[in-house]
């Protein structure tokens, strides 16, 4: 798997301006490098009330992290994710925890073994520059962790946090893989199957999505605040601006916080004058309490006219096990009541939520969905460290269409060397 050949001026440069190499030994590199994963055993099944095939797949693998220390601001890194199929069944399709075809096709499945990242990293003058294949953690692409393997981007992204309280970031990214692919796909194929799922035919031309990201930590003492403003363009697709705002304080015993967010999208240049060309946006909240090991949170989202484009991973105001908000034109209502057992119960480790949503057309109930989610997680580190399983269970129910559960079942084996 070679690098994308655009990037190699951005290495060259990253590692010039590194200022007086060879002040720092290069044993540093070795010496003080590290290894961190996890070994995962997952298995996922959707069963349908109606005609629809049901789906599911086991799967064993992990996600493993190498990274290498520093000498005069210099790092690399990369890791390697891995699902394989057992338990194989005959009789249902596939869920998509592993590769094979698309999510629901009665096929053999297979193995999914891939370098999710390789990078070289630059470190000077609070500024942090990665060139190369990298998972990414921003508001509209980030690594969509909903099955075995997370999303992974390649390209540059830039950090700097020299201003107090403040953080800038750019991103240039021409490349990504999803959950099941072991070769890496132009952004713009992204694009294309967000739409090729809806039944729209779209040409996009290959270009990148750059991004630039602002987040800032709000110096008030009277409550913790902090806010984020991120934007990302590509030619010839789309503009989109998130807003995100993070207040939270103390109400005697109890601790309160409002995440309001607004996302706005809109079509650009070619896409704008096709079938596919849209202008929307989402905005919500969410509003919650906790206090003694309760944490309750009431969602509210509305979105414009359009469906959200979304392909890359996102911060949706509700994300449900199967379900989010992204319709044209549907308000969402959300609850969630979560709970962790205090460390000198007997239940220590254990943590629980019930999370119900209901979506809603405006002005056709007909297409009205109402999800309710449990999810139970069971740290086992006190018996076996890095050790913990979790279970999953969606209840979705449809005006018209054919309900289904949704079940799921996690271990994590966690490690660090």
């Amino acid at each position: 798997m070679n690098i994308n050949t655009k990037l190699l001026p951005l290495v060259v440069a990253c590692l010039a301006a590194s200022p007086a190499f060879a002040a720092e030994p290069m044993a540093n590199i070795f010496n003080d490098g590290s290894l961190k994963g996890q070994f995962q055993l997952f298995d996922f099944q959707r069963n349908f009330d109606g005609d629809s095939t049901d789906r599911q797949d086991t799967s064993f693998g992990g996600l493993f992290y190498l990274r290498s220390g520093e000498a005069n601001g210099i790092s690399f890194g990369g890791s390697f994710a891995s699902a394989n199929p057992i338990w194989e069944s005959n009789n249902d399709g596939l869920y998509g925890l592993v590769g094979g075809g698309a999510p629901g096709s009665i096929v053999e499945r297979t193995a999914v073994n891939r370098l999710q990242e390789y990078f070289v990293s630059g470190n000077w003058y609070d500024t942090q520059i990665v060139v190369g294949a990298q998972e990414l953690r921003t508001p509209m692409m980030n690594p969509f962790p909903l099955r075995a393997i997370p999303f992974t981007y390649r390209g540059a992204s830039i950090k700097n946090t020299s201003i107090e309280n403040v953080a800038i970031s750019a991103l240039y990214i021409t490349d990504y893989m999803g959950w099941t692919d072991e070769e890496f796909n132009n952004v713009s194929s992204g694009i294309r199957s967000e739409f090729a799922r809806k039944g729209v035919i779209v040409d996009v031309e290959d270009n990148p999505i750059y991004a630039l990201g602002l987040d800032y930590n709000l110096p008030i003492d009277s409550v913790k605040a902090k806010t984020s403003l991120w934007y990302y363009t590509m030619e010839d697709v789309y503009n989109q601006y998130h807003v995100k705002l993070d207040v939270s304080g103390e109400m005697g015993a109890a601790n309160w916080y409002f995440i309001p967010s607004y996302l706005k999208q809109d079509s650009t240049g070619e896409l704008d004058q096709s079938v596919a060309q849209f202008d929307t946006y989402q905005a919500g909240f969410h509003l919650g309490v906790r206090w003694n090991g309760f944490d309750a949170t009431v969602k509210y989202v509305t979105t414009g006219d359009g469906d959200v484009v979304a392909p890359f991973g996102d911060e949706k105001v509700i994300i449900q096990q199967v379900v989010q908000s992204a319709r044209a034109n549907e308000d969402g209502y959300g609850l969630q009541l979560a709970y962790q057992f205090a460390p000198d119960s007997a239940l220590s480790g254990v943590s629980t939520y019930v999370n119900w949503a209901n979506y809603e057309i405006d002005g056709d109930s007909s297409q009205d969905i109402d999800e309710t989610d449990f999810s139970v997680v069971y740290d086992l580190a006190k018996y076996v460290d890095g050790l913990s399983v979790r279970a999953r269970h969606a209840i979705v129910n449809y005006s018209t269409g054919d309900d289904l559960t949704d079940t799921r079942f996690y271990v994590y084996y966690k490690f660090a060397i």
